[in-house]
């Protein structure tokens, strides 16, 4: 074999090395980094924080030779699997549910075939009238799931079709809406509940549903409040109360872009 190729095949394979190596790095950095941004909306981080002090301790006992230390953790140490089993089984479940269900392909919303103005129409008139809503807005993850819960609708988006749906004592008036691919996909499905400290005494079980879907899946979610009228958005396991009616559309623009997934609107 040529020199010239033979010298350019070992550089090529050293290269290799160090390129592999790096990507190694790369990609265990962003799955601890995913797991750590998915445990951070969850009451699990703070276990998470208590697991990483325990670990701390242990490494001292050992350093400092803190013998009775050093054998408590020690003889802990084969409980901590079936600990963080136990007690981080609802985030485990969620963790292995996104992944699974995540459009790993980049995709994009096409928000100017979306009839944008008549789900905010919709939506500040259910605020002004006091009537309350449950509305979730499909991104990466899919919703089939949830869709099947419900009773299937496929009609297009219209800010009467989505007033009628939510009008009191209505038959699809309880549960949430679903849009999917701009078209309501189905209604009255039935959302997972969330137990989250952002929810205060005057949230019912409409947000804890909301904030559950947020929780659980990438989908945007409104809600409004039939007590007070109040606009909230859940998105990311994060709770924004009191949206203002100038600031709704851009909002869900925002949050219907999908380099916006990971992000967190500032609400002030």
């Amino acid at each position: 074999m040529n020199p010239f190729l033979t010298a350019a095949w070992d550089y090529i394979k050293i290269s290799w090395e160090y390129v592999r190596i790096i990507i190694d790095i790369l990609i265990v950095a962003y799955i601890f980094y995913w797991i750590y941004t998915f445990l951070s909306r969850s009451r699990a981080i703070q276990i998470l924080k208590g697991l990483i002090i325990i670990f701390i301790a242990a490494v001292l006992s050992k350093v400092l030779r803190l013998e009775t230390l050093n054998w408590l953790i020690t003889n802990l140490t084969s409980y901590i699997v079936i600990m963080i089993i136990i007690l981080f089984q609802p985030e485990l479940r969620r963790i292995i549910t996104q992944f699974g269900q995540r459009t790993w392909l980049p995709t994009s919303m096409n928000t100017d075939a979306f009839p944008l103005d008549e789900l905010v129409n919709a939506i500040i008139a259910m605020s002004e009238e006091k009537v309350g809503s449950l509305i979730v807005i499909e991104r990466g993850i899919d919703l089939r799931g949830y869709i099947e819960s419900g009773v299937v609708v496929n009609a297009g988006i219209t800010e009467e079709l989505i007033r009628t749906i939510f009008f009191p004592n209505t038959p699809l008036h309880d549960g949430a809406i679903i849009i999917k691919e701009a078209k309501i996909a189905a209604a009255a499905c039935y959302l997972p509940l969330s137990d989250s400290r952002q929810l205060k005494k005057q949230h019912g079980a409409r947000h804890r549903a909301a904030l559950g879907m947020a929780e659980e899946t990438d989908a945007l979610v409104i809600v409004t409040s039939e007590e007070t009228g109040n606009i909230s958005i859940m998105v990311n396991g994060k709770l924004q109360s009191k949206i203002k009616y100038t600031d709704l559309k851009n909002m869900i623009l925002f949050y219907m872009n999908p380099k916006s997934k990971e992000e967190i609107y500032n609400v002030k």
